[in-house]
């Protein structure tokens, strides 16, 4: 005979393991800040990456304006104006992704824990019968 409530927790954990489960799973399987401190690491090569495209962008587009530009300024003063930019860009970047990833990793393991946790209440159930 089919228990209602036992149905109900298994369609619940199966719809859980297809959808969020597998993605919490891989999280979990790293320590707290393995996970946070790797994906920060990610995001700084990204930005990095990011980063200088936009400079070449930027430069690009009035190349002509900068190279006649580039004999009057101070390319010293110049360079660390960019790299002061640069270092705003990537802290506020880095501060970011590690707020996001910190959530993410506490949301995957509330989820894990709940999922635990009726895992606990199925078997409960399957000793009642």
């Amino acid at each position: 005979m089919l228990n209602k409530e036992r149905v109900i927790l298994m369609t619940k954990m199966a719809s859980y393991e297809e959808n969020e489960g597998r993605k919490n799973r891989s999280i979990m399987s790293y320590f707290r800040g393995d996970y946070v401190w790797f994906q920060v690491l990610k995001s700084l090569i990204y930005g990095t990456v990011a980063f200088g495209i936009i400079f070449g962008m930027y430069i690009f587009y009035d190349f002509e304006i900068f190279m006649m530009d580039i004999y009057k300024m101070d390319l010293l003063e110049f360079a660390k104006s960019v790299l002061k930019k640069y270092l705003l860009a990537i802290g506020i970047y880095c501060i970011i992704s590690y707020a996001v990833y910190s959530y993410r990793y506490a949301k995957a393991r509330h989820g894990v824990r709940l999922y635990q946790n009726n895992l606990r209440k199925l078997s409960g159930m399957y000793d009642k019968t």
